[in-house]
């Protein structure tokens, strides 16, 4: 007798439900609340609701847009460049807040001047329009009612969520790189975070965490093959790309990880990865 409709579908439930090894125990259904709406009441990733301000006065990235945010609302409107960008001055008072180095400044290769000679400041600025709390008008930027009342409300809460949010999830990783694959690393960011969770309580190399994360989205791995250079390295370029974004460019301005590098330069140096005291205050999982 063949199976009615109501069994076929209670299998397929059960399936879904069931924890997958290649996903550390998520099942398909969990990860694809990790994906597709990982901020979402039922997703297994959640933001603390109660993050204190000790806590997140540890956040470089938090505070650095805070900055900004303040600044703004004592002038009103601030003028920016002709093109756009925040004026020098702006930039050099934000910057030496120390909060997040530049290497390329560190080391001599540029100097600070304007917005765009710093990768830190311009994001701090393009992070705040992405989460709505600034809006430009006649090249001038200006507050929101919204995060106005929030900050009049001091509701650093809401508003670290919101940068938080915006910054996984909405901003483009692959902004600041050369890499063709605008998903890695991003999608499903929050399984990142997981393994962060379960394995980040000792240092161990980044690659043990790019090849977890490409064991659960194998896929991903074709963006790297090189058909014009046979030499090319698919999975070392794919490390590279996810250790960038996810590390260096992303848990690294929340203070979630610390980073400590052997070597010299890329051939034979090695990242160690270990997750800091503040990152379980800022998330849960529920697996």
């Amino acid at each position: 007798m063949n199976p009615d409709k109501k069994s076929i579908e209670a299998a397929k439930i059960l399936i879904d439900n069931s924890p997958i090894e290649d996903f550390e125990g998520f099942s398909s259904s969990e990860m694809r609340y990790l994906i597709i709406t990982p901020f979402s009441q039922d997703s297994p990733f959640q933001i603390n609701k109660k993050i204190s301000n000790s806590i997140l006065d540890q956040i470089p990235i938090f505070n650095q847009i805070e900055f900004l945010l303040n600044k703004i609302n004592e002038v009103g409107e601030l003028k920016l460049t002709a093109t756009g960008s925040l004026p020098t001055t702006l930039v050099k008072e934000i910057y030496n807040l120390r909060l997040i180095k530049d290497e390329d400044i560190e080391s001599g290769i540029t100097k600070l001047y304007a917005e765009t000679s710093s990768q830190p400041v311009q994001l701090t600025r393009l992070i705040t329009e992405m989460a709505g709390f600034t809006k430009k008008r006649y090249n001038r930027l200006s507050l929101t009612k919204t995060c106005r009342d929030k900050l009049v409300k001091n509701n650093r809460q809401v508003i670290f969520e919101t940068i938080f949010s915006t910054f996984a999830f909405k901003f483009n990783w692959g902004y600041y790189d050369g890499y063709e694959s605008q998903a890695a690393g991003q999608m499903g960011f929050p399984f990142s975070l997981f393994l962060l969770s379960k394995y980040g309580d000792q240092e161990r190399l980044d690659s043990f965490y790019s090849e977890k994360y490409l064991r659960a989205f194998p896929g991903l791995i074709d963006e790297f093959y090189d058909n014009l250079s046979w030499a090319r390295d698919a999975s070392k370029s794919f490390n590279s790309c996810y250790s960038i974004r996810t590390f260096d460019r992303f848990l690294k301005y929340f203070n979630l990880i610390t980073i400590r590098t052997e070597g010299r330069l890329y051939h034979d140096s090695k990242k160690f990865i270990k997750k800091t005291a503040i990152f379980d205050d800022v998330m849960t999982f529920d697996n």
